[in-house]
């Protein structure tokens, strides 16, 4: 008996040893590439992957606005605030329409439900490249002039859906006794959704908020097609790329690293406690 405790325990151990290996693997994997960007930053090298030395002249060449291995810093700060308008934009009309499209497919049953619910699925599940197409189509036919406007109504086209499945998985674990007690403590509805409800799903709307944001900012096939002559950042960077990787352009992916995880520490300082 003692044999075979020992020999759990092994087991045990051994386990627990390839578990932690696997963890570390992942996350090696995850982040080390940024870390290598991060680094390559700071080489004071006009060839990126060829380490030189450490240096923080592309800093603060491309913060004094000169141009950085040939990045121009004034197209890429285009770039960037087309992105991030497209992309707050984007989150502010996704996030109230998404959750309100939570509640609907949650609380209320209706006709043809289970087609709806399929229909809101259809942007995340479709290819991207079928989107952007369908959306340049669209435009054309109705006569719309392709710009950032047209980047933001493409962008909400699947924003939507992304905030919606996301605040409707939190309603599903939702108690909505605790609706039930506050309405028999004297509360109406609106009240009971404004101090009840949406305190309790609120970790569910940042989580969808959050993710929307990173899919606008980050995508780039559905906005290379609708956005006519403007740009955004990933178009930016991918003209960038082909033309070889430099170190203007880790200088920009690190700092919009740096600003994503401060952006991220402060929405979930504000959502608070998840539990």
């Amino acid at each position: 008996m003692g044999a075979f405790r020992r020999a759990r325990a092994a087991l045990f151990e051994r386990g627990a040893g390839l578990l932690v290996a696997q963890t570390a693997f992942v996350y090696l994997f995850l982040y080390l590439p940024i870390a290598v960007l991060i680094t390559l930053s700071f080489n004071d090298s006009r060839y990126a992957v060829v380490w030189q030395g450490f240096t923080t002249k592309w800093y603060t060449a491309l913060l004094q606005g000169e141009t950085v291995a040939r990045v121009d810093p004034t197209a890429a700060w285009n770039a960037l605030l087309n992105s991030v308008e497209i992309a707050v934009a984007m989150v502010v009309i996704s996030t109230v329409f998404g959750t309100m499209l939570a509640f609907a497919l949650d609380r209320y049953d209706f006709p043809g439900k289970r087609l709806f619910t399929g229909v809101v699925f259809m942007p995340i599940i479709i290819p991207s490249i079928v989107m952007g197409i369908s959306l340049l189509l669209f435009f054309n036919i109705v006569g719309i002039q392709l710009g950032t406007g047209t980047a933001i109504i493409g962008h909400v086209a699947f924003g939507i859906s992304f905030v919606a499945v996301v605040v409707a998985a939190r309603l599903q674990t939702f108690d909505q006794t605790m609706e039930e007690a506050a309405m028999d403590l004297g509360a109406n509805e609106l009240e009971t959704l404004r101090f009840v409800t949406l305190p309790m799903i609120k970790p569910g709307i940042f989580a969808g908020a959050l993710l929307a944001f990173a899919m606008s900012f980050d995508d780039y096939v559905v906005t290379f097609f609708i956005i006519g002559q403007e740009n955004t950042l990933p178009i930016f960077f991918f003209g960038m790329v082909r033309q070889g990787i430099s170190p203007g352009v880790n200088v920009v992916a690190a700092l919009i690293i740096v600003v994503t995880m401060a952006l991220v520490a402060v929405a979930q300082w504000f959502q608070g406690p998840t539990w």
